[in-house]
């Protein structure tokens, strides 16, 4: 009898506990998910409606990818749909992929170590730039949009159709240049402030090769472009070849034997950033070239061997220009080409 009374007691206080729980959570509600990522139609309705395809609505995607990487945040790829929009970027040296709905809400989760890369800042997405894409592309192929990618190391837009004809486009960073994917770009990236060709763009690249190699490091080859610069050095009994990107970051690191007859080389104070833009400004004045948007490379040219000739420089123009390209000493100065007299 005792055991039975005893039983019907801890019945009676389960049954209480949990009538007193159900009561709580009646009380409070059931949770608010208004904020949370992919949840309800503000999954894919953006506030005010519209869509990701929309300045106003971008904005939701970049201040939901400065929220979730801080201000060192820089992304290395990113896809944008009418209604979501997904990135895989760099904190430090870790991956974070990054989801963002039609509402601006997002997760994201930290992957692996990252590769070395040229990343773009997020600071640096315009929201503008979207309406530019979309009505230009939309305009000309006379259809809609399906998917916009953005690549990190070009900070450039590519546009996919759905339908019409041309069915994609690529486009800078701000939206500008649309134009078919091969074709030049009509808003030409050697005069940009991005330039790697412009002198304070280069030396901070020029500082941060010298800093990742060996101090004895001669300079064997280099090749400098708008949007990426390569150096090939004699490390002692080894070659070592380093790439960058925009930004002075630090795209490839090869190190290997090396092989072959001994090649000449210079120091790296005879690798000087202003040059490129020295021989511009003299090309300005006696050929019909206008700026650094008019350049696409520039190299260094060395002798076959070891103290046979002195190294010069040579910068190639764009197509169309005559002559093609200029010669210069290392420094940008005593400016020439094949058939000056």
């Amino acid at each position: 009898m005792l055991r039975l009374l005893a039983m019907l007691v801890a019945a009676i206080a389960a049954f209480g506990g949990s009538y007193g729980a159900y009561a709580a959570v009646q009380a409070v509600g059931p949770d608010d998910r208004t904020n949370d990522f992919g949840y309800g139609d503000a999954a894919t309705t953006s506030p005010g409606g519209g869509d990701l395809y929309e300045s106003k609505n971008f904005a939701l995607v970049i201040a939901a990818l400065k929220r979730e990487l801080g201000p060192d945040g820089r992304i290395a790829y990113m896809t944008l749909e009418r209604s979501e929009a997904s990135a895989t970027a760099r904190v430090g040296d870790r991956e974070v992929r990054v989801e963002v709905d039609a509402s601006g809400r997002s997760q994201s989760s930290v992957g692996e170590t990252a590769r070395p890369a040229a990343l773009l800042p997020v600071s640096r997405l315009e929201a503008g730039a979207i309406d530019k894409i979309v009505r230009g592309s939309q305009r000309q192929s006379r259809s809609l949009v399906e998917r916009l990618t953005l690549q990190g190391n070009t900070r450039e837009w590519s546009v996919d159709m759905d339908g019409g004809e041309p069915d994609s486009y690529t486009a800078n960073l701000d939206g500008g240049g649309l134009r078919l994917p091969g074709e030049p770009n009509p808003e030409p990236i050697g005069a940009s402030p991005d330039s790697l060709l412009q002198t304070e763009n280069l030396a901070k690249v020029i500082a941060a090769a010298r800093k990742e190699a060996p101090a004895d490091a001669r300079v064997k080859d280099f090749d400098i472009r708008p949007d990426r610069v390569s150096f090939t050095l004699d490390a002692g009994g080894r070659e070592l070849e380093l790439d960058y990107g925009y930004d002075a970051q630090l795209t490839s690191r090869d190190l290997r034997a090396k092989s072959g007859a001994p090649t000449a080389s210079v120091s790296w104070e005879a690798v000087d950033p202003e040059a490129p833009a020295r021989m511009i400004r003299s090309a300005s004045k006696l050929l019909r070239v206008k700026d650094l948007g008019d350049v696409q490379y520039v190299l260094i040219s060395l002798p076959s061997t070891p103290g046979e000739g002195k190294p010069s420089l040579s910068m190639y123009f764009t197509e169309g220009h005559d002559p093609g390209y200029v010669l210069a000493d290392l420094h940008g100065r005593k400016l020439t080409w094949p058939g000056r007299t």
